[in-house]
């Protein structure tokens, strides 16, 4: 199992640092699924002839499977089942009869991933849900052991990084602290006797989004000037004199070199011809609910009217406003990636 712990780890590490197209979470309903190691927290068994110290030098399997959604906003929240065995193989120091805790638990997660602007998407979250605990034959030598099935609580903390290789399909990896209340079962030397329950878990997966975008945008895409509603197929920019376009990453609002030098082109437009008001649009594609484009939007607005104040725009001269969803460059279905709406507008006037 050592060495399934391993190969897994080195799986892992090759598969996230394949190239990703970009690293953003799709948002909508998803499935996903994983395969991992165990190793078990080592315990204290408490029966009814007293305490015993239980210690787990095995690395064994670990499975997950679950479903959620991506709220569009960095949370996602999921069903999951997760299942470990953690071996019971020294008891007080001395070789014990080989038993172990099986766990199957139902999980409630809810995650939250981290935007950092590059193909790389931490995460970190936590779950609590019921574990369906097996306890079979743990125990301190010649004195009784513990055996039986229980329904405890059961909880656990994530923390990971994924990478998404397509639209739909994303790779992960993560740390999971795993536990649940003490498992309560009988001793067979009489009565009923309880041991303690936590593990460590690394486990690599991956995930599925059903969203069905049309277009996908690679990071930081090429954004020269300003492009017709009917123009190019690639978000392009051409001056045409008093209206420029700058276009933005997936679920971004980060200016990139090539929007800073589309504003730059915008303000030195507006202080040669003598222009006395710039009005700023932010606009999303449909990806996501209203609400959250509509701050995406107003942030996508308010990143350029920052720029343009560094390059010497009174602020008085400038109104910068988001539109969400409304106004698209190129019409689409909702829940669409189109690079072309992803965009802020500026226009020049007298």
């Amino acid at each position: 199992m050592k060495k399934l712990s391993v190969s897994l780890l080195a799986l892992a590490a090759a598969l996230i640092a394949a190239p990703a197209a970009h690293a953003d979470t799709t948002p909508g309903w998803y499935v996903g699924g994983g395969l991992g190691g165990t190793l078990g927290q080592d315990p204290i068994e408490h029966g009814v002839r007293g305490q015993h110290s239980v210690r787990d030098e095995d690395v064994n399997l670990a499975v997950q499977g679950n479903g959620g959604y991506a709220w569009g906003n960095g949370f996602r929240t999921e069903a999951e089942y997760f299942h470990n065995q953690i071996n019971q193989n020294h008891i007080d120091n001395l070789t014990g009869p080989g038993g172990h805790i099986s766990n199957n638990d139902a999980f409630f997660n809810v995650l939250y991933d981290i935007q950092t602007n590059t193909r790389w998407t931490p995460y970190v979250g936590a779950g609590i849900g019921a574990d369906f605990v097996n306890v079979k034959s743990v125990g301190a030598n010649g004195v009784g052991f513990l055996k039986g099935d229980t329904t405890t609580l059961g909880y656990q903390g994530i923390a990971g990084v994924s990478t998404q290789l397509d639209a739909n399909w994303s790779v992960l990896a993560d740390y999971r602290y795993v536990g649940s209340t003490d498992a309560k079962v009988d001793d067979t030397a009489g009565g009923r006797g309880r041991i303690e329950n936590a593990s460590h878990n690394v486990m690599l997966g991956l995930r599925y989004s059903f969203a069905q975008p049309t277009a996908v945008a690679p990071a930081h895409t090429a954004m020269a000037p300003a492009v017709a509603p009917h123009g190019a197929a690639h978000p392009m920019a051409a001056d045409v004199g008093q209206d420029f376009q700058v276009f933005f990453d997936f679920n971004k609002a980060t200016l990139t070199p090539e929007a800073k030098h589309i504003i730059a082109s915008a303000a030195k437009e507006y202080k040669q011809a003598g222009y006395a008001k710039i009005a700023v649009t932010g606009h999303t594609d449909t990806v996501g609910s209203a609400g959250y484009n509509e701050k995406l939007s107003d942030k996508r607005a308010m990143a350029v009217e920052a720029e343009l104040k560094k390059l010497g725009v009174e602020s008085s001269h400038i109104k910068a406003t988001g539109v969400g969803k409304d106004g698209l460059m190129v019409p689409t279905a909702d829940g669409v990636r189109e690079a072309q709406n992803r965009r802020a507008e500026i226009v020049l006037s007298k």
